[in-house]
């Protein structure tokens, strides 16, 4: 997974400065839980071996929680079976003076999905569902539409990892009380994004229908289900699975730009709908940890834990160096120097999340926060705390009592490829970039279309195109492109371009064909307005535009982000195009269909239809980019 290449969360190095590092490793050992020290109320924890961290973290946490305007964080961090620290800052709910506590419930979004899976793992284990048989066996209902010629069909095993090729999100529907069994019907409308097994591809939709598998299986809702199964044997009191929070006095308010919102239902409840408190998550990683133990009690089965965490996709040769487990993300060396790591992070409508595992050093942390805009800050402070958590706690650990570390992604083979020609049109998660040679071997422009930024590239002894230093200030948005070094390779039948931060290679983008654009495309440029809105959350200024002679279709959701979202669309035929590129989001499907009577065609994308309102030009551009898409990411 290519890492984000903004600015680091500086938290580690304020913590070095502070003094507290590996020259601490002969700190107190950890104590048992009922020897730390308390606050009088709140859940509060600190246990005595990890004081001296706290202390030095506290105030950079309220620093940075002040300057990025995140209103409350809250995290746990355990070893083995013990709470080392749990603690709140700032306030769940600023207007009313609440401050915030290790008690705190937040809306967790994609945290839900570790849930999901090891619901369906537990199922799995009891001979209820196979995980390699095709999913309409089990689910009959569901009749989505390919237009690929794979004979492979659908497995749980997929949709676990990610792997399933359905579209990411069904966005019409997504904010509201529409129940997420209905997404397994409303995919007779909707087209596969990529064949099973091809990609990487973060799919809400898929664990979505996972949701629908366990409660038809278990014959009981699903929400219940996990309420009986999962939270009340873990005793997470305050964790639940629900399309709106509960009106609670221990409710975080979730906010954007600082601003609070209004909380909107939430139709996927298997794939965004937990919300949770760290209390409860520390409860949740200590099982996990201990091989479903939770203080003395064997509340969960070991064997669905220990699946979870084994690589599933090593075979799968678009992933690169992308590792996924069943319901986590899997990584080597990416905390320090602790080896195997096993996370899963959640981004929502004005709320982010963190949960992070290191298995061989008996480590989990939990973070939350009641900002949207806070995920770079739970995962920088997440993985701050378990670097130098794992230095001040050095005692052996027994080995029979944790959960086996997962295989690393580094036993993985070698990123394979042919190395091609870098010249053309990439679609990537960056945007819509151009590559093109300067006349020399080792120099070459790179081009962000949508930014209109270009800068120079130079070959490298590796064979590695980089953006050659003498490159002058770029826009912001332009700025992630300029920290990586690019190789265009032929990965199976895909032309794609791979860029490494240094943190490993990854699958950027696609290369789009250089074919001439139909006429009927050209034809139906312009803007586009929704006609089957959800109340409460819009989406507008869809537009069809041509950016540096490719067709791109744009749109903004407000309520998600002031960021415009746009993206390349290869048309297939005079009504259809697929968006172009690999991964989240990619592969949707565009269609023009019959309006009513005579009308004009409309435009049919996730669920959406919208007619046109304008024709904008021939070469109409938006107002705005975006570098991002907006939506929530986990």
């Amino acid at each position: 997974m290519l890492r984000s290449a903004v600015a680091v969360f500086a938290l580690g190095l304020l913590v070095a400065s502070a003094g507290v590092g590996r020259a601490d490793a002969q700190a107190p050992k950890a104590t048992p839980e009922s020897a730390a020290i308390r606050a009088p109320s709140g859940g509060t924890i600190v246990s005595p071996s990890i004081r001296r961290l706290r202390d030095a973290l506290a105030p950079q946490i309220e620093s940075v929680r002040a300057r990025l305007q995140v209103p409350a964080v809250s995290l746990v961090l355990v070893r083995s079976d013990q709470v080392l620290w749990a603690e709140g800052f700032g306030a769940a709910d600023p207007r009313q003076g609440r401050a915030a506590s290790a008690d705190t419930v937040y809306r967790a979004g994609s945290l839900a999905k570790p849930f999901t899976a090891l619901a369906t793992l537990a199922l799995a284990e009891a001979g209820r569902i196979d995980l390699d048989a095709p999913l309409v066996t089990a689910l009959p209902k569901l009749t989505m539409k390919s237009r690929f010629d794979s004979a492979a069909q659908i497995t749980p095993r997929m949709l676990l990892s990610h792997h399933a090729g359905v579209p990411s999100d069904l966005h019409k529907g997504l904010w509201s009380d529409t129940p997420f069994a209905a997404v397994t019907t409303q995919l007779r409308d909707e087209l596969a994004a990529f064949p099973p097994n091809l990609v990487f591809s973060y799919s809400n939709v898929g664990y979505t229908l996972l949701g629908d598998l366990v409660q038809t299986t278990a014959a009981e809702p699903f929400a219940a289900y996990l309420e009986r199964t999962l939270f009340a044997p873990l005793g997470m009191r305050a964790t639940r699975i629900a399309a709106l929070p509960a009106a609670a006095d221990r409710l975080a308010v979730g906010h954007r730009g600082g601003a609070p919102l209004a909380p909107l239902p939430i139709r996927d409840l298997p794939a965004q709908g937990l919300e949770t408190s760290v209390t409860d998550l520390g409860r949740f990683l200590i099982a996990l940890l201990c091989g479903g133990e939770l203080h003395g009690r064997q509340v969960l089965a070991p064997g669905p834990i220990e699946a979870m965490m084994m690589p599933q996709n090593a075979a799968v040769a678009l992933d690169l160096d992308v590792a996924t487990g069943l319901g986590w993300f899997l990584e080597d060396g990416t905390v320090g120097d602790a080896g195997p790591v096993v996370r899963h992070g959640g981004t929502t409508l004005g709320f982010a999340a963190e949960l992070v595992l290191l298995p061989e050093a008996g480590l989990g942390v939990a973070v939350l926060a009641s900002s949207g805009d806070a995920r770079r800050v739970v995962v920088q402070l997440a993985e701050t705390i378990l670097t130098h958590a794992a230095a001040l706690v050095p005692e052996p650990l027994p080995p029979e009592l944790f959960v086996s570390a997962s295989p690393a992604a580094s036993d993985r083979p070698a990123a394979g490829g042919t190395v091609i020609g870098a010249d053309g049109h990439f679609a990537t998660d960056l945007g819509l970039i151009a590559i093109a040679a300067n006349g020399e071997d080792d120099r070459h422009t790179l081009c962000a279309c949508m930014e209109g930024a270009r800068m120079d590239l130079v070959r490298g002894a590796d064979g590695w195109l980089r953006v050659d230093a003498q490159t002058r200030a770029l826009p912001a948005a332009a700025q992630a492109l300029a920290s990586m070094r690019y190789q265009a390779r032929r990965i199976g039948e895909r032309e794609v371009v791979v860029a490494d931060t240094g943190t490993g290679p990854a699958v950027l983008g696609e290369k789009l064909p250089a074919e001439p654009l139909p006429a009927a495309w050209r034809a139906r440029l312009g803007r586009y307005e929704v006609i089957n809105a959800d109340a409460g959350f819009p989406v507008m200024d869809l537009r069809l535009s041509l950016t540096d002679g490719k067709v791109c279709f744009g749109y903004r959701m407000p309520v998600l982000s002031s960021k415009r979202i746009q993206m390349p669309v290869r048309p297939l035929d005079d009504d259809s195009g697929v968006i172009v590129g690999l991964g989240r989001n990619r592969g949707d499907t565009l269609r023009f269909v019959a309006g009513a009577g005579d009308d004009a065609p409309l435009l049919r994308w996730s669920g959406y239809l919208a007619r046109r309102v304008d024709d904008g030009g021939p070469s109409a551009a938006p107002a705005a980019t975006a570098m991002d898409d907006g939506t929530p990411m986990q």
